[in-house]
């Protein structure tokens, strides 16, 4: 799961959204000033002592930016400020997969990942972009752990002529390229679907994301929208999940003893951690919003819970709709600035196909091929309808 949070502009309705609403081209942000010389010393002196913790590393080709002009292949390269969690390792591991056949196929010359240390620190991330603006690459993915602390050093990648696409979340840049999902629609299938499935009626628990973060406060007044829509819907406690499971499940086991019979649990995936909770109390396990990863999934069919639940997340998948979109703007097409792709709704008929072809650990991605990116951008670009990923098979 992501990190930093991504506010969206966008109200809920009183149905479910269609496709169409989960992408859209968001506006331009504010300016940036252009980097100092000073500034620009001071990059050259503290990257050239900043180590780099970096991973799936390919190819040899070390011309960078000069890759373009000469000729060559493009260099590709990722910045992700944090590391520790499933949904960041199933980001890496579809970037590393799709950049190592781009790489067999020609597409590009080689690829760097460099997985900054520490908790989301952006501090360190930014001295580890300094690193590797050094090695020139031609374009820079990062998945930001700040949107506002990364501006300065982007916008010295862009100043040195680096394409820089920024995922995951957004950023206040008028150089950088932002691909995201639309945290309100994660919020809106987070509820809508489970209060359906109980009916309309009883009571429920609202878990909270992370606290204090813009996206987590709009993603709370999408849930109380909805939830003033059914008015035989009482919430009988508000806790912090933080849109992780062990956190979710000590926090609503905390509850239980205090509340009534609970219908659901409206959280932000962190259902597996609630429906531990539940049965540790030695209670019923409710409607819940589960993760959309391997053991979640599996727990949900192998308890054979058919009460409304869904599993709904951002798209790790990102990571690899960012690749294609770097390239195409080497190559100088036409890519709105700000782009939103869907998220990943998992709902119980697809339910098994999902829980077959991944592991404990890993989440539900999208499989952008960089055909599919094209035809999503230009659903975009043209108010189209988008085409509905496939759910890839254990094959592929």
């Amino acid at each position: 799961m992501s990190d930093e949070f991504t506010a969206s502009t966008r109200t809920a309705s009183a149905d479910l959204p269609s496709l169409e609403t989960m992408m859209r081209i968001r506006p331009t942000s504010r300016h940036l000033r252009a980097a100092s010389a000073a500034s620009l010393t001071a990059l050259a002196v503290l990257a050239a002592g900043c180590g780099a913790d970096d991973s799936g590393t390919s190819g040899t080709s070390d011309t960078g930016a000069a890759a373009q002009t000469a000729g060559e292949k493009p260099f590709i390269a990722l910045s992700n400020g944090f590391i520790g969690n499933g949904w960041r390792q199933t980001m890496i591991a579809k970037f590393e997969e799709a950049a190592g056949k781009a790489q067999a196929d020609g597409l590009i010359s080689k690829y760097k990942v460099v997985n900054a240390p520490g908790e989301n620190s952006a501090t360190e991330q930014v001295a580890q972009i300094k690193s590797l603006l050094l090695q020139k690459p031609d374009a820079l993915l990062i998945d930001p752990a700040s949107p506002t602390a990364l501006k300065p050093v982007i916008q010295q990648a862009c100043s040195a002529g680096v394409t820089v696409v920024v995922f995951d979340s957004a950023i206040d840049s008028e150089c950088a390229y932002v691909l995201q999902n639309s945290f309100v629609d994660w919020a809106t299938y987070a509820a809508k679907p489970l209060l359906e499935g109980i009916g309309g009626k009883g009571n429920v628990i609202v878990s909270r994301g992370v606290v204090g973060s813009q996206p987590e406060a709009e993603m709370l007044e999408t849930t109380k929208k909805i939830l003033g829509e059914y008015p035989g819907v009482k919430t009988v406690a508000t806790v912090n999940g933080m849109c992780d499971g062990a956190t979710a499940q000590k926090a609503v086991l905390g509850v239980l003893s205090s509340v009534p019979k609970v219908d659901g649990v409206v959280g932000c995936g962190d259902g597996y951690g609630v429906a531990q909770a539940f049965t540790t109390a030695g209670k019923p396990v409710p409607a819940v919003t589960f993760e959309t990863n391997g053991r979640a999934l599996s727990y949900w069919k192998d308890n054979k819970i058919d009460n409304g639940s869904v599993a709904v997340m951002s798209d790790p998948g990102q990571s690899v709709a960012a690749l294609w979109q770097a390239l195409d703007l080497l190559e100088k097409r036409d890519i709105p600035k700000q782009m939103t792709f869907p998220i990943v709704l998992v709902e119980q008929k697809d339910r098994d196909t999902w829980a077959s072809i991944l592991k404990p650990d890993e989440y539900a991605a999208w499989p952008w091929t960089r055909e599919l990116f094209r035809e999503q951008v230009k659903a975009v670009q043209t108010g189209g309808a988008p085409v509905q990923p496939p759910i890839p098979t254990a094959a592929g």
